[in-house]
Formats: C-alpha cells, structure tokens, sequence
C-alpha cells in the first residue's frame, strides 16, 4: 500500500512537470519585397516623384494574363545552399505568396510605368507568366536574391516571344541579414520586370509593323533562355 502511494506521487509529479512545461516558441516574421514608389501628378507632382505615364491612344495593348508558380513556391521563404537542393526557413515568411507580388510589380511596371495600354478580352497579345525560382542563394561564390520566370507572350496566331529570364541580385554586407536579403529581392524583382516590359514592346511593335498572316502561315518562333548575372564579390555566409 506505502508503496503504491509513493508511485502515484511520482507520477503525478512528473504529469505535472510535462503539463506545466512550455516548448521553444517560434518568433515568425513576415516580409515583402515590394517597393514603394509613389506616382504623383499634375501639380502635385514633386521633384523626385515619377509622375503617373498615361496610355497615349496608339499605345501597344497588352493583356496580363496567368501568373503562376509551382506548389515549392509558398509563403515560406525559400534558400539554396545547392544548385539542386532547396530549403525554407521556419521563422521566416513572405506576406504573401511569390507569384503576387510578381503579378502586382508587372502590372505596375507594364501599365503605370511604361505606358502600355491594359485590356481584359478580345484579340490583344496576351502575357502568361509562371514564376521558376523566388530563392535566397547561399552559395560559395556569395550571396544573392534569385528571381526567375518563364514568359510567353502570345495572340491568336501563335506565340510572339518565349523566354526564361533569370536576375541574380547580390546582397550586400559581408553579414548580410534577412532584410538585405529581403531588400535584394525587391531590386531583382524590379529588374526582370522591367527586362519583360523591353521586350515585350520590342516584340509587339515588330508585331504591328509586320504585314498580316494567317495563323496557319505564321512563322514559328524560337525559345530562348536569358540569365542577368549582376557582378558581385564573393561574400561570407
């Protein structure tokens, strides 16, 4: 009897200590790469500040079209420590999911900056976007923001201009933190949308230039592959 007390007390001591007992927390933050740049105009319009660019009337038309991205890419940040390794921190997220923000900074750089005119339906050329990496790369030769995306502009008569760009965006610091990280994302994200918005226009203005065809005499038109590889040291994970 004196000895099935003394082991309900040590059981109910030790129920106690795992009930009571508190597992690490994990502090998770939130991050965006967007940056803010604000459009003024008329008189409002101050040095410094872009002013909103309308659409002239012969502007190129332009729908955007499906921004996608794989199931890999979520609101957990992702990173290589490998060419074909992937991970994701567990303390850190984006605000939202990557593809997102890809579609808002097209939309701004395409319509907003650079004057193309947006259009939901009928027979304008259509933009489709499927976002291919969005990693923070830890490799040996450095650190940098990696975006990459397929693109493929296309109309009724086929496809206009296909490609797979890629910006490597070095982070500065030989210690660099998340927020440069977060920061050297944003200045990658800005680049390969504007590379879309150049050759977007190149293609369509050849497009309007070029006389008529018929879709079954239309020319095919060749995939190609683009890396930015912006010029970086070699810095300390």
């Amino acid at each position: 009897m004196k000895y099935s007390s003394i082991l309900l007390v040590l059981l109910a001591g030790t129920t106690g200590c795992a009930l009571t007992s508190k597992a690490d927390v994990v502090q998770i933050r939130y991050f965006s790469p967007e940056q803010s740049k604000p459009r003024l105009t008329g008189g409002d319009a101050s040095v410094g500040a872009a002013p909103l660019r309308p659409a002239p009337n012969d502007a190129l038309e332009l729908r955007l079209g499906r921004v996608s991205s794989g199931s890999n890419l979520r609101e957990r940040i992702a990173y290589r420590d490998a060419a074909y390794e992937l991970g994701y921190y567990e303390d850190w997220r984006w605000t939202e999911r990557p593809e997102t923000f890809v579609r808002r900074e097209l939309g701004r750089t395409l319509f907003e900056e650079r004057g193309f005119h947006r259009v939901f339906g009928g027979a304008a050329p259509t933009v489709d976007v499927e976002v291919i990496s969005f990693d923070d790369l830890r490799l040996p030769s450095g650190r940098a923001a990696r975006v990459q995306l397929k693109v493929l502009l296309s109309d009724d008569s086929g496809v206009l201009w296909e490609e797979t760009l890629t910006v490597d965006r070095p982070v500065a610091g030989e210690k660099p933190k998340i927020e440069d990280v977060v920061a050297a994302m944003a200045g990658a994200l800005d680049a390969i949308s504007e590379q879309i918005a150049t050759k977007a226009e190149a293609a369509l203005v050849a497009r309007r230039a070029a006389p008529a065809t018929t879709p079954s005499s239309a020319a095919p038109t060749s995939t190609t592959t683009t890396t930015i590889q912006a010029t970086t040291t070699t810095q300390k994970k």
